[in-house]
């Protein structure tokens, strides 16, 4: 394995990381593809997987497939209803809590860094009782470009007030991951139901460490040495 850091800060991201967003917002996205009889392939979703709707927005290839008559507006509050109710029932995934608790109880810095909105993120973290648990929160609102550009995260470092060597991040997307390691992070890739689709490895910014949960995951191993 790669060297590992001795942290000060730890960074998650949020879609897929936190909570599972991003299989109810797939879905919410299919529904409304096949409501104009158009399909939403998997692959062509997991490009889009981790960028802003800024960098890449899934609206513009179904307007294009449906043409004149398609009312953008109309179809982004449908979708935009559809995937609350679905993420409504969505919980905290495995071990987010824990690591949370365990952390702040040795003064760990905790940051979110997401390609979200801050409304879209803090509204979740909010009616999870987790907001109040991060020191910072950086967002797609932030920033020019979002992930896979590093902005995201070198924003993080400095709201943290800690250097890259003493941050770890934790993330779920490629294009995440891609972001993190720009950023000269140490980067553990937790993979959610999409984005485990898609190959870590062997591609531009490969994640130092691979795990299928952030359950029972050995932090104190990562812990900044006094």
């Amino acid at each position: 394995m790669e060297r590992k850091p001795f942290i000060k800060g730890i960074i998650f991201d949020f879609d897929g990381l936190i909570i599972d967003t991003e299989s109810a917002v797939f879905q919410a996205w299919r529904e409304l593809y096949q409501i104009w009889n158009q399909d939403l392939e998997l692959g062509d979703w997991m490009s889009l997987v981790g960028k802003s709707n800024k960098e890449a927005d899934p609206m513009d290839p179904l307007a294009e497939l449906v043409g004149s008559q398609f009312d953008r507006e109309q179809a982004r509050e449908r979708v935009a209803v559809r995937e609350m109710e679905l993420i409504a029932d969505q919980q905290i995934l495995p071990g987010v809590k824990e690591l949370i608790n365990w952390s702040q109880n040795r003064d760990l810095k905790l940051a979110v860094a997401s390609s979200s909105s801050r409304e879209w993120v803090s509204g979740h973290l909010s009616d999870r009782g987790l907001l109040d648990h991060f020191d910072a929160l950086s967002c797609s609102d932030d920033v020019e470009r979002a992930k896979p550009d590093p902005a995201l995260y070198i924003l993080s470092l400095e709201k943290l007030g800690i250097d890259a060597e003493e941050g770890l991040v934790f993330e779920d997307s490629p294009n995440g991951v891609l972001a993190a390691k720009k950023a000269g992070l140490y980067c553990v890739a937790v993979p959610n139901p999409i984005t485990r689709e898609i190959p870590f490895h062997d591609r531009e910014g490969e994640p130092d460490l691979v795990v299928d949960s952030l359950e029972g995951f050995p932090l104190q191993d990562y812990l900044k040495e006094q």
